[in-house]
């Protein structure tokens, strides 16, 4: 009985030192989420998101939350304190698994890189997205004159069509085809 109780106290100890952990993890969701987003990153962003939490949930769920034993109302109560006292003795002598390992520390520093990575991905893509808004604009534009655009004014735009144009028409060559 003495081993249980240790062994439910040691459960119920690293439990709650991992549940706090994944609790500190929670809060940078936010700093992953952008625009710059796809719609299959999202939905892959938002399944892996929703497992974290169900395993936090889990963990919650299974982690001791009960109160501390009272060993002096248990003196009372029985005929026979000393177990009693070997119980606390062994109770207060569990002490908590250090959950410091090199691989956490070894992850944390990767991962800090891969962030900062994407921090510099995200920046090169926003600037690339500005630039293709521009192309889109533009291209917008010369769509919408079109219709009503003339040879000369293409010619203003595109002054190597032009020389190109010249060019054949110089050396006579009409329909041949580039």
């Amino acid at each position: 009985m003495l081993r249980a109780l240790a062994r439910r106290e040691l459960r119920a100890c690293a439990r709650r030192a991992y549940s706090q952990d994944v609790a500190k993890v929670g809060a940078s969701w936010d700093a992953i989420k952008t625009d710059a987003l796809s719609d299959a990153s999202k939905r892959e962003l938002m399944a892996l998101q929703k497992a974290v939490a169900d395993m936090r949930d889990a963990v919650n769920r299974v982690a001791y939350k009960g109160p501390e034993p009272d060993f002096a109302a248990m003196k009372k109560d029985t005929k026979m304190p000393e177990i009693v006292d070997v119980f606390e003795k062994a109770y207060k002598s569990v002490t908590k698994p250090s959950v410091a390992s090199p691989e956490i520390e070894e992850l944390k520093t990767s991962f800090a890189g891969i962030e900062a990575e994407a921090r510099a991905d995200a920046e090169v893509a926003k600037k690339r997205i500005a630039e293709l808004d521009v192309e889109l604009k533009a291209i917008a534009d010369q769509r919408s004159k079109l219709a009503t655009m003339t040879m000369d004014e293409y010619f203003e735009a595109n002054p190597e069509m032009k020389k190109d144009i010249d060019q054949r028409i110089a050396n006579d060559e009409w329909f041949q085809v580039k």
